[in-house]
Protein backbone atom coordinates (compact mmCIF):
# COMPACT_ATOMS: atom_id res chain seq x y z
CA UNK A 1 0.00 0.00 0.00
CA UNK A 2 2.79 2.42 0.95
CA UNK A 3 4.61 1.81 -2.35
CA UNK A 4 1.49 2.58 -4.33
CA UNK A 5 1.03 5.81 -2.40
CA UNK A 6 4.64 6.83 -3.01
CA UNK A 7 4.27 6.04 -6.70
CA UNK A 8 1.13 8.11 -6.86
CA UNK A 9 2.80 11.21 -5.39
CA UNK A 10 4.80 12.16 -8.52
CA UNK A 11 1.64 11.81 -10.58
CA UNK A 12 -0.24 14.02 -8.18
CA UNK A 13 2.55 16.61 -8.22
CA UNK A 14 2.59 16.53 -12.04
CA UNK A 15 -1.17 17.05 -12.12
CA UNK A 16 -0.95 19.99 -9.74
CA UNK A 17 1.88 21.58 -11.75
CA UNK A 18 -0.03 21.05 -15.01
CA UNK A 19 -3.08 22.75 -13.55
CA UNK A 20 -0.95 25.59 -12.25
CA UNK A 21 0.71 26.16 -15.61
CA UNK A 22 -2.63 25.84 -17.41
CA UNK A 23 -4.13 28.42 -15.08
CA UNK A 24 -1.20 30.78 -15.67
CA UNK A 25 -1.46 30.33 -19.46
CA UNK A 26 -5.21 30.90 -19.34
CA UNK A 27 -4.68 34.13 -17.43
CA UNK A 28 -2.34 35.39 -20.16
CA UNK A 29 -3.98 34.04 -23.32
CA UNK A 30 -7.50 32.94 -24.15
CA UNK A 31 -7.13 29.66 -26.06
CA UNK A 32 -10.05 27.78 -27.64
CA UNK A 33 -10.06 24.22 -28.93
CA UNK A 34 -12.64 23.93 -31.70
CA UNK A 35 -13.60 21.75 -34.62
CA UNK A 36 -16.24 19.97 -36.62
CA UNK A 37 -16.84 16.35 -37.57
CA UNK A 38 -18.98 15.66 -40.63
CA UNK A 39 -19.86 12.22 -42.00
CA UNK A 40 -22.70 10.44 -43.74
CA UNK A 41 -23.91 8.17 -46.53
CA UNK A 42 -23.03 9.15 -50.08
CA UNK A 43 -24.32 7.94 -53.47
CA UNK A 44 -23.17 9.03 -56.94
CA UNK A 45 -24.45 7.72 -60.25
CA UNK A 46 -22.53 7.09 -63.46
CA UNK A 47 -19.12 6.52 -61.87
CA UNK A 48 -16.20 4.87 -63.67
CA UNK A 49 -13.61 2.68 -61.95
CA UNK A 50 -10.46 1.32 -63.60
CA UNK A 51 -9.77 -2.32 -62.74
CA UNK A 52 -6.39 -4.03 -62.26
CA UNK A 53 -6.62 -5.70 -65.70
CA UNK A 54 -7.10 -2.33 -67.40
CA UNK A 55 -10.83 -2.73 -67.95
CA UNK A 56 -13.43 -0.31 -66.62
CA UNK A 57 -16.50 -0.80 -64.46
CA UNK A 58 -19.27 1.77 -64.73
CA UNK A 59 -22.27 2.29 -62.48
CA UNK A 60 -23.63 3.81 -59.29
CA UNK A 61 -21.41 4.04 -56.23
CA UNK A 62 -22.43 3.93 -52.57
CA UNK A 63 -20.10 4.82 -49.74
CA UNK A 64 -19.55 6.43 -46.36
CA UNK A 65 -18.58 10.01 -47.08
CA UNK A 66 -16.86 12.75 -45.14
CA UNK A 67 -17.03 16.49 -45.80
CA UNK A 68 -19.99 16.50 -48.24
CA UNK A 69 -21.82 19.09 -46.14
CA UNK A 70 -18.75 20.81 -44.69
CA UNK A 71 -15.09 20.23 -43.96
CA UNK A 72 -14.21 18.21 -40.88
CA UNK A 73 -11.57 20.14 -38.95
CA UNK A 74 -9.71 20.42 -35.68
CA UNK A 75 -7.94 23.50 -34.40
CA UNK A 76 -6.71 25.86 -31.74
CA UNK A 77 -7.19 29.60 -31.72
CA UNK A 78 -6.34 32.23 -29.19
CA UNK A 79 -5.90 35.90 -28.39
CA UNK A 80 -3.86 37.87 -25.88
CA UNK A 81 -4.79 41.36 -24.73
CA UNK A 82 -1.67 43.50 -25.11
CA UNK A 83 -3.32 46.68 -23.80
CA UNK A 84 -4.37 49.85 -25.53
CA UNK A 85 -6.85 48.00 -27.72
CA UNK A 86 -4.13 45.81 -29.26
CA UNK A 87 -4.42 42.01 -29.31
CA UNK A 88 -2.18 39.20 -30.50
CA UNK A 89 -3.93 36.28 -32.20
CA UNK A 90 -3.18 32.88 -33.67
CA UNK A 91 -4.97 29.97 -35.35
CA UNK A 92 -3.80 26.40 -36.02
CA UNK A 93 -6.30 24.31 -38.01
CA UNK A 94 -6.21 20.96 -39.77
CA UNK A 95 -8.81 19.54 -42.17
CA UNK A 96 -9.49 15.81 -42.39
CA UNK A 97 -11.80 13.20 -43.87
CA UNK A 98 -13.79 11.68 -41.02
CA UNK A 99 -14.64 8.56 -43.06
CA UNK A 100 -10.96 7.56 -43.23
CA UNK A 101 -9.23 9.75 -40.64
CA UNK A 102 -6.82 11.01 -43.29
CA UNK A 103 -5.73 14.61 -43.79
CA UNK A 104 -7.60 16.32 -46.61
CA UNK A 105 -5.83 15.98 -49.93
CA UNK A 106 -3.26 13.58 -48.47
CA UNK A 107 -1.27 16.54 -47.19
CA UNK A 108 1.78 15.93 -45.01
CA UNK A 109 1.22 19.29 -43.31
CA UNK A 110 0.47 19.25 -39.58
CA UNK A 111 -1.92 22.20 -40.12
CA UNK A 112 -3.38 21.79 -43.61
CA UNK A 113 -5.88 24.68 -43.49
CA UNK A 114 -4.59 27.45 -41.24
CA UNK A 115 -1.41 28.22 -39.30
CA UNK A 116 -1.03 31.95 -38.78
CA UNK A 117 -0.22 34.56 -36.17
CA UNK A 118 -1.19 38.22 -36.19
CA UNK A 119 -2.28 41.42 -34.52
CA UNK A 120 -5.69 43.05 -34.16
CA UNK A 121 -6.45 46.63 -33.16
CA UNK A 122 -8.04 49.87 -34.23
CA UNK A 123 -6.14 49.62 -37.52
CA UNK A 124 -7.76 46.28 -38.36
CA UNK A 125 -6.25 42.79 -38.48
CA UNK A 126 -2.94 41.58 -39.90
CA UNK A 127 -2.29 37.83 -40.27
CA UNK A 128 0.89 36.07 -41.42
CA UNK A 129 1.22 32.37 -42.28
CA UNK A 130 -0.93 29.78 -44.05
CA UNK A 131 -4.67 30.36 -44.46
CA UNK A 132 -7.63 29.76 -46.70
CA UNK A 133 -7.42 32.01 -49.75
CA UNK A 134 -10.09 34.66 -50.33
CA UNK A 135 -12.49 32.50 -52.40
CA UNK A 136 -12.61 29.86 -49.65
CA UNK A 137 -13.27 32.40 -46.90
CA UNK A 138 -15.64 34.76 -48.71
CA UNK A 139 -17.66 32.96 -51.42
CA UNK A 140 -19.49 30.65 -49.00
CA UNK A 141 -21.62 33.55 -47.70
CA UNK A 142 -23.05 34.24 -51.18
CA UNK A 143 -23.46 30.56 -52.12
CA UNK A 144 -26.95 29.21 -51.31
CA UNK A 145 -25.53 25.81 -50.27
CA UNK A 146 -22.75 27.32 -48.13
CA UNK A 147 -20.24 25.62 -50.46
CA UNK A 148 -21.27 22.04 -49.89
CA UNK A 149 -19.80 19.45 -52.29
CA UNK A 150 -22.52 20.48 -54.74
CA UNK A 151 -22.10 24.24 -54.98
CA UNK A 152 -20.30 27.09 -56.75
CA UNK A 153 -17.14 24.96 -56.64
CA UNK A 154 -18.63 22.11 -58.73
CA UNK A 155 -18.51 23.83 -62.12
CA UNK A 156 -15.14 25.43 -61.32
CA UNK A 157 -13.63 22.06 -60.25
CA UNK A 158 -12.63 23.40 -56.83
CA UNK A 159 -10.95 26.56 -58.16
CA UNK A 160 -12.66 28.56 -55.39
CA UNK A 161 -11.61 26.20 -52.56
CA UNK A 162 -7.89 27.01 -52.23
CA UNK A 163 -5.55 27.33 -49.27
CA UNK A 164 -2.35 29.35 -49.62
CA UNK A 165 0.95 29.25 -47.79
CA UNK A 166 3.30 32.17 -47.13
CA UNK A 167 0.42 34.63 -46.80
CA UNK A 168 0.17 38.17 -45.50
CA UNK A 169 -3.42 39.37 -45.00
CA UNK A 170 -5.02 42.63 -43.98
CA UNK A 171 -8.67 43.10 -42.97
CA UNK A 172 -10.18 46.48 -42.11
CA UNK A 173 -11.65 46.99 -38.58
CA UNK A 174 -15.29 46.32 -37.68
CA UNK A 175 -16.04 50.02 -37.30
CA UNK A 176 -16.92 50.94 -40.88
CA UNK A 177 -20.69 50.51 -40.80
CA UNK A 178 -20.64 47.08 -42.46
CA UNK A 179 -18.04 47.93 -45.11
CA UNK A 180 -14.88 45.82 -45.17
CA UNK A 181 -11.78 45.39 -47.29
CA UNK A 182 -9.83 42.13 -47.22
CA UNK A 183 -6.47 41.94 -49.02
CA UNK A 184 -4.01 39.06 -49.24
CA UNK A 185 -0.66 38.26 -50.81
CA UNK A 186 0.94 34.82 -50.90
CA UNK A 187 4.64 34.89 -51.74
CA UNK A 188 5.95 32.49 -54.37
CA UNK A 189 9.37 32.63 -52.71
CA UNK A 190 11.46 31.98 -55.84
CA UNK A 191 14.92 33.51 -56.06
CA UNK A 192 15.06 36.50 -58.37
CA UNK A 193 11.30 36.72 -59.03
CA UNK A 194 8.29 38.37 -57.45
CA UNK A 195 5.73 36.09 -59.16
CA UNK A 196 7.37 32.68 -59.62
CA UNK A 197 7.66 29.76 -57.22
CA UNK A 198 10.54 27.34 -56.73
CA UNK A 199 10.94 25.02 -59.72
CA UNK A 200 8.74 21.98 -59.32
CA UNK A 201 6.68 23.45 -56.49
CA UNK A 202 3.64 23.77 -58.75
CA UNK A 203 2.66 27.25 -57.57
CA UNK A 204 3.87 30.82 -57.61
CA UNK A 205 2.49 33.86 -55.87
CA UNK A 206 -1.18 34.46 -55.08
CA UNK A 207 -3.01 37.77 -54.67
CA UNK A 208 -6.51 38.83 -53.77
CA UNK A 209 -8.70 41.77 -52.87
CA UNK A 210 -12.28 41.61 -51.59
CA UNK A 211 -14.62 44.50 -50.87
CA UNK A 212 -17.88 43.75 -49.10
CA UNK A 213 -20.82 45.42 -47.42
CA UNK A 214 -22.73 43.50 -44.75
CA UNK A 215 -26.03 44.59 -43.23
CA UNK A 216 -28.58 42.67 -41.12
CA UNK A 217 -30.76 41.86 -44.13
CA UNK A 218 -28.32 41.82 -47.07
CA UNK A 219 -24.70 41.37 -48.13
CA UNK A 220 -22.76 42.43 -51.23
CA UNK A 221 -19.34 41.15 -52.34
CA UNK A 222 -16.89 42.04 -55.12
CA UNK A 223 -13.60 40.15 -55.26
CA UNK A 224 -10.56 39.56 -57.44
CA UNK A 225 -8.02 36.81 -56.83
CA UNK A 226 -5.17 35.31 -58.84
CA UNK A 227 -3.08 32.14 -58.48
CA UNK A 228 0.08 31.66 -60.59
CA UNK A 229 2.04 28.52 -61.41
CA UNK A 230 5.71 28.12 -60.50
CA UNK A 231 6.68 29.92 -63.72
CA UNK A 232 4.62 32.93 -62.67
CA UNK A 233 2.00 32.25 -65.36
CA UNK A 234 -1.75 31.66 -65.51
CA UNK A 235 -1.61 28.36 -67.37
CA UNK A 236 -4.45 26.24 -65.97
CA UNK A 237 -8.08 27.32 -66.02
CA UNK A 238 -9.18 25.46 -62.91
CA UNK A 239 -5.96 25.81 -60.93
CA UNK A 240 -3.63 28.67 -61.95
CA UNK A 241 -5.87 31.45 -63.19
CA UNK A 242 -7.44 34.83 -62.53
CA UNK A 243 -10.87 34.98 -60.90
CA UNK A 244 -13.48 37.72 -60.54
CA UNK A 245 -16.49 37.28 -58.24
CA UNK A 246 -19.55 39.50 -57.78
CA UNK A 247 -22.59 38.48 -55.75
CA UNK A 248 -24.71 38.87 -52.69
CA UNK A 249 -27.68 37.78 -50.65
CA UNK A 250 -30.83 39.43 -49.31
CA UNK A 251 -33.23 38.29 -46.57
CA UNK A 252 -37.02 38.66 -46.68
CA UNK A 253 -38.49 37.24 -43.49
CA UNK A 254 -37.83 33.47 -43.49
CA UNK A 255 -36.44 33.54 -47.06
CA UNK A 256 -32.84 34.34 -48.02
CA UNK A 257 -32.09 34.81 -51.73
CA UNK A 258 -28.65 34.42 -53.35
CA UNK A 259 -27.19 35.43 -56.71
CA UNK A 260 -23.67 35.59 -58.11
CA UNK A 261 -21.31 35.60 -61.08
CA UNK A 262 -17.75 34.38 -61.40
CA UNK A 263 -15.26 34.59 -64.25
CA UNK A 264 -11.98 32.66 -64.47
CA UNK A 265 -9.33 33.01 -67.15
CA UNK A 266 -5.93 31.43 -67.87
CA UNK A 267 -4.37 33.51 -70.65
CA UNK A 268 -1.11 31.51 -70.65
CA UNK A 269 -2.78 28.10 -70.97
CA UNK A 270 -1.42 26.20 -73.97
CA UNK A 271 -4.42 25.33 -76.15
CA UNK A 272 -2.49 24.92 -79.40
CA UNK A 273 -2.60 21.11 -79.30
CA UNK A 274 -6.07 20.75 -77.78
CA UNK A 275 -8.82 19.24 -79.89
CA UNK A 276 -11.32 21.82 -81.08
CA UNK A 277 -14.25 22.10 -78.70
CA UNK A 278 -12.66 19.94 -75.99
CA UNK A 279 -12.39 20.99 -72.34
CA UNK A 280 -8.63 21.38 -72.79
CA UNK A 281 -9.22 24.12 -75.35
CA UNK A 282 -11.10 26.37 -72.91
CA UNK A 283 -9.15 29.11 -71.13
CA UNK A 284 -12.11 31.20 -69.96
CA UNK A 285 -15.30 30.34 -68.07
CA UNK A 286 -18.26 32.27 -66.71
CA UNK A 287 -20.49 30.91 -63.94
CA UNK A 288 -23.87 32.27 -62.83
CA UNK A 289 -26.05 31.09 -59.97
CA UNK A 290 -29.34 31.69 -58.22
CA UNK A 291 -30.62 30.09 -55.05
CA UNK A 292 -32.58 30.40 -51.85
CA UNK A 293 -32.74 29.25 -48.23
CA UNK A 294 -36.11 29.08 -46.50
CA UNK A 295 -36.37 28.84 -42.70
CA UNK A 296 -39.45 26.62 -42.51
CA UNK A 297 -39.13 26.23 -38.73
CA UNK A 298 -36.48 27.44 -36.28
CA UNK A 299 -34.76 24.06 -36.75
CA UNK A 300 -35.46 23.25 -40.42
CA UNK A 301 -33.92 25.07 -43.41
CA UNK A 302 -34.77 24.23 -47.03
CA UNK A 303 -32.14 24.87 -49.73
CA UNK A 304 -32.47 25.23 -53.50
CA UNK A 305 -29.82 26.30 -56.02
CA UNK A 306 -29.04 26.33 -59.75
CA UNK A 307 -25.61 26.92 -61.33
CA UNK A 308 -24.68 27.46 -64.98
CA UNK A 309 -21.21 27.62 -66.56
CA UNK A 310 -20.27 28.68 -70.08
CA UNK A 311 -16.78 27.97 -71.49
CA UNK A 312 -15.15 29.69 -74.45
CA UNK A 313 -13.79 28.28 -77.75
CA UNK A 314 -17.08 26.49 -78.47
CA UNK A 315 -16.66 24.08 -75.57
CA UNK A 316 -20.21 24.73 -74.46
CA UNK A 317 -21.94 24.78 -71.10
CA UNK A 318 -23.11 22.70 -68.14
CA UNK A 319 -25.68 23.06 -65.37
CA UNK A 320 -25.96 21.94 -61.75
CA UNK A 321 -29.21 21.75 -59.77
CA UNK A 322 -29.36 21.08 -56.03
CA UNK A 323 -32.03 20.66 -53.33
CA UNK A 324 -31.21 20.16 -49.68
CA UNK A 325 -32.31 20.40 -46.06
CA UNK A 326 -30.56 21.22 -42.79
CA UNK A 327 -32.20 20.19 -39.53
CA UNK A 328 -30.63 21.51 -36.32
CA UNK A 329 -30.84 19.16 -33.37
CA UNK A 330 -29.00 21.77 -31.30
CA UNK A 331 -26.72 24.76 -31.81
CA UNK A 332 -23.84 22.37 -32.47
CA UNK A 333 -25.41 19.35 -34.16
CA UNK A 334 -27.40 19.14 -37.37
CA UNK A 335 -28.70 16.52 -39.77
CA UNK A 336 -28.52 17.19 -43.50
CA UNK A 337 -29.75 15.65 -46.73
CA UNK A 338 -29.02 16.87 -50.25
CA UNK A 339 -29.68 15.76 -53.82
CA UNK A 340 -27.97 17.19 -56.87
CA UNK A 341 -27.34 16.61 -60.53
CA UNK A 342 -24.88 17.87 -63.14
CA UNK A 343 -26.08 18.08 -66.73
CA UNK A 344 -23.01 18.13 -68.96
CA UNK A 345 -22.97 19.47 -72.48
CA UNK A 346 -21.59 17.34 -75.30
CA UNK A 347 -18.01 18.53 -74.60
CA UNK A 348 -17.91 19.03 -70.81
CA UNK A 349 -16.90 16.48 -68.15
CA UNK A 350 -17.85 17.97 -64.78
CA UNK A 351 -18.40 15.65 -61.82
CA UNK A 352 -21.47 16.27 -59.68
CA UNK A 353 -19.38 16.50 -56.49
CA UNK A 354 -16.39 18.80 -56.17
CA UNK A 355 -13.02 17.15 -55.74
CA UNK A 356 -13.80 13.90 -57.50
CA UNK A 357 -11.80 12.78 -60.51
CA UNK A 358 -12.63 13.90 -64.03
CA UNK A 359 -16.02 12.74 -65.20
CA UNK A 360 -17.13 11.35 -68.53
CA UNK A 361 -17.43 13.78 -71.43
CA UNK A 362 -21.05 14.56 -72.21
CA UNK A 363 -22.39 12.36 -69.41
CA UNK A 364 -24.79 13.41 -66.64
CA UNK A 365 -24.42 12.44 -62.99
CA UNK A 366 -26.61 12.62 -59.90
CA UNK A 367 -25.87 12.39 -56.20
CA UNK A 368 -27.56 11.95 -52.86
CA UNK A 369 -25.84 12.39 -49.52
CA UNK A 370 -27.12 12.57 -45.97
CA UNK A 371 -25.38 12.69 -42.64
CA UNK A 372 -24.63 14.46 -39.41
CA UNK A 373 -22.36 17.39 -38.63
CA UNK A 374 -21.25 18.17 -35.08
CA UNK A 375 -19.26 21.26 -34.10
CA UNK A 376 -17.40 21.72 -30.83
Amino acid sequence: MRKSVLKAKPLAVAAVLACAFAGQAQAQTNVTIYGRVDAGINYQSNQVQKNADGSFTRGGQWGVGGNEWGTSMFGFKGTEDLGGGLKALFTLENGFDSSTGSVNGGSSRLWSRRSYVGLNGGFGTVKIGRDLALPSDRVWSIDPTGQQNVSTSTLFKGRNWPQTSNQIQYITPDTMGGLYVHAMYGAGEAAGSFTKGPTGSGSGNTTGLAVGFVQPNYELLAMYDAARDDNGSYDSLFQHSKEITVGGNVTFGPAKLFAGWQNISAPAQDISTAAAGSMASANKANQFWLGANYQLTPALTLIGAAYHVKLNHDVGSANVFMLGTNYSLSKRTLLYASVGTVRNGSNTDFQVQTGDSTGLVGQNQSTFYTGISHSF
